[in-house]
C-alpha cells in the first residue's frame, strides 16, 4: 500500500506527543491525535473523522479479542489492588520486608532484580502492585518505580523464550528464512541475537546501575529529592493515573503477614494453573506449556485468584463480610476506569499510523538512504523512530524484519547482528513513547502521573539508545560486531559518569 500522505502521516503522533507535554492530560492528547488521523483519512472533514473515531476506531480496538484480554486484565488488577488495601495485605508486607529493604537504594535494587521472577510476562502490573508499598516506605519516587518497571518490561521479555515476546521474534526469523529459502535455525538466531539486543541489555543494566550509584538524571532528581526530603512521592497537586485511596483499618486490627502471603499464594497457584491449563502441559510438557500458554488469560485469573486470597483473609478475620468484600473489588476495578480509555485511545493511534503507513513511509526513507556500513545503525534508529510514533514494538519488528533480512543477505551482514538491531529498535522506541501500552502498564503499576513518568524516564532511554547507536555505527563500519557491545558499555558508562559528576555538585539525594 503506498503512502499517500508523505511527511504528514507523522501529524497524528507528533500531535499526540506535543500534547500530552504541553496540557499533561493523556487522554485528551490521544482523542485529539486520533481526530486528527480519522479527519485526514476521511478527506479531511473534521465532523465525518469525529465520528470515525468511534465508528472505525474506539468500537474495533476493544472488539480485539488480544486488546479486549488486557483491558480486563487491566481492569481486574485494580480489583486486586483495591483488596490488597484493604486488608492491609501490602503495608503487611511492606513492614516486614523494609527490616531488611531498609533504604531507597535496597528498594530499587530488590524491585528490579524481582522483575526477574517474572520473565514470562512483563512484570510492570504485578511487580508494581506488589512493591510499591516497599518503595513507598523507604521513599522512592513514583517516578524512579515507573522506571524501574518500565525498563524491565518489554526489555526483560524480549530476553525469555518462555514469553510471548520470544515466539513472536522467532515466528518473524522463520518467516524471513522461509521467504529468502535459507536453512539456518531460527531459534540458534535467536539465542545468538541476544547479546545483540544492545538496548534491551544496557536499559536494564542501567537501571541496577542508577540504583546503586544514585544516578537521578534531569527531572528524575527533583522527583528522587523530594520523595527523600519531604517523603512526597509525586509533586504537589500532580495526580497519579489511577487516583489513590488510604485505606482505613479498625482500631485495634493488626494485619500479619498471612494478609500478604495468601493473596499471593493464591495468585501464584491461578496463575501458574491456567498457565499450564492453556498450554497443554500434560502434552506439551513444561517449556512449551509456557510458550502456547495464554499469558493474557492467566495473568487475569492470577488477579481474580489473589483478590479471592484477600477476600478470605478479610472474611475469615472478620474485617469485612462477603458483600463488602466484592464491593470493595468492584470500587477497585471502578478507580481504574481512566487507564482502558488511555489504552483504547492509544490503540487508536497505532492504526491510524498504520492506515496512514507511517512505518512504510519511514523505512523508504531507510531503504533510499543506506550503505552497507550503516545499515545496522539506520535500522536501528528508524525502528527507534516508528516504534515512537506508533507505541508498538511488535509493530515495527513486523514491518523492520522483512527489510532487514534481504540486505542483511545482501550485505552479507551476521543475520544474528541485523535482528538485535531490529529488536533494539524496538523496544528503544516503545519504552520511550508516551502511547506505548508498556509506557501506560508501568504508570499504573507505579501509581505515577503518566506525562511526569514519560519526562523522567526519557534521559535514561536516551542515554541508552545514543550510546547504542554509536555501538551499531561501530559494529556496521569496522565489521567487529561483538566489540560493538564493548563500545556501547564504555559510551555509556563515560556518559552516566559524567551524569553521576553533575548530580554529585547537587544537593545529595541519600
Amino acid at each position: 500500500m503506498e503512502n499517500v500522505f508523505g511527511i504528514l502521516c507523522l501529524l497524528p503522533p507528533v500531535v499526540a506527543i506535543v500534547f500530552a507535554l504541553m496540557t499533561k492530560q493523556t487522554i485528551l492528547s490521544l482523542f485529539v491525535a486520533v481526530w486528527v488521523g480519522a479527519t485526514m483519512l476521511n478527506g479531511f472533514n473534521p465532523v465525518v473523522g469525529f465520528v470515525a473515531v468511534f465508528r472505525d476506531y474506539f468500537i474495533p480496538s476493544i472488539a480485539s479479542e488480544w486488546n479486549a484480554g488486557l483491558l480486563l486484565l487491566v481492569t481486574l488488577s485494580g480489583g486486586l489492588v483495591a483488596m490488597l488495601r484493604v486488608t492491609g495485605s501490602a503495608n503487611a508486607f511492606a513492614k516486614i520486608v523494609t527490616k531488611k529493604i531498609n533504604n531507597a537504594k535496597k528498594g530499587q535494587i530488590v524491585t528490579a532484580l524481582s522483575a526477574f521472577i517474572f520473565s514470562y510476562t512483563e512484570p510492570c502490573l504485578i511487580l508494581g502492585t506488589i512493591m510499591r508499598p516497599v518503595t513507598d516506605m523507604v521513599r522512592v519516587s513514583r517516578a524512579k518505580l515507573a522506571y524501574i518497571l518500565d525498563s524491565m518490561g518489554c526489555n526483560l521479555a524480549a530476553f525469555s523464550p518462555i514469553s510471548s515476546y520470544g515466539p513472536f521474534i522467532v515466528g518473524l526469523i522463520s518467516a524471513e528464512l522461509l521467504a529468502g529459502g535459507l536453512t539456518d535455525n531460527e531459534w540458534s538466531i535467536w539465542l545468538h541475537m541476544l547479546p545483540f539486543n544492545i538496548y534491551g541489555l544496557f536499559a536494564m543494566l542501567t537501571v541496577i546501575l542508577v540504583a546503586i550509584f544514585n544516578l537521578n538524571i534531569g527531572p528524575m532528581y527533583k522527583e528522587e529529592l523530594r520523595a527523600r526530603k519531604e517523603g512526597k512521592l509525586l509533586g504537589e497537586g500532580v495526580q497519579p493515573l489511577v487516583p489513590e485511596t488510604k485505606a482505613e483499618l479498625p482500631e485495634g486490627y493488626e494485619p500479619s503477614i498471612l494478609n500478604f502471603a495468601i493473596p499471593m499464594i493464591c495468585l501464584f497457584v491461578s496463575l501458574f494453573s491456567t498457565i499450564f491449563w492453556t498450554g497443554n502441559i500434560s502434552e506439551n510438557g513444561l517449556k512449551e506449556a509456557f510458550l502456547n500458554g495464554n499469558m493474557t488469560l492467566a495473568i487475569s485469573m492470577g488477579f481474580v485468584g489473589g483478590a479471592i486470597g484477600a477476600g478470605i483473609v478479610g472474611v475469615t478475620t472478620k474485617l469485612f463480610s462477603i458483600t463488602k468484600a466484592f464491593n470493595n473489588f468492584v470500587d477497585g476495578m471502578a478507580q481504574l476506569i481512566s487507564v482502558p480509555f488511555i489504552l483504547i485511545c492509544a490503540w487508536s493511534v497505532g492504526s491510524i499510523t498504520g492506515q496512514m503507513q507511517v512505518g512504510v513511509y519511514l523505512a523508504s526513507v531507510v531503504e533510499n538512504y543506506l550503505t552497507p556500513g550503516l545499515v545496522p545503525v539506520m535500522i536501528f534508529v528508524f525502528g527507534a523512530a516508528i516504534s515512537f510514533a506508533t507505541g508498538s514494538s511488535w509493530g515495527v519488528w513486523s514491518i523492520m524484519m522483512p527489510i532487514a533480512f534481504p540486505m542483511a543477505i545482501a550485505f552479507n551482514l551476521p543475520f544474528a547482528y541485523v535482528v538485535g538491531a531490529v529488536i533494539s529498535g524496538g523496544l528503544f522506541g516503545d519504552q520511550c513513547s508516551p502511547i506505548s501500552d508498556t509506557t501506560i502498564l508501568s504508570s499504573t503499576g507505579a501509581s505515577c502521573n503518566h506525562i511526569v513518568h514519560v519526562q523522567t524516564q526519557l534521559p535514561y532511554g536516551l542515554t541508552v539508545g545514543i550510546s547504542a547507536a554509536i555501538g551499531f555505527l561501530f559494529g556496521g563500519l569496522t565489521g567487529l560486531y561483538a566489540l560493538s557491545i564493548l563500545i556501547t558499555a564504555v559510551i555509556l558508562a563515560c556518559a552516566l559518569l559524567i551524569f553521576s559528576k553533575i548530580t554529585s555538585k547537587q544537593e545529595v539525594i541519600a
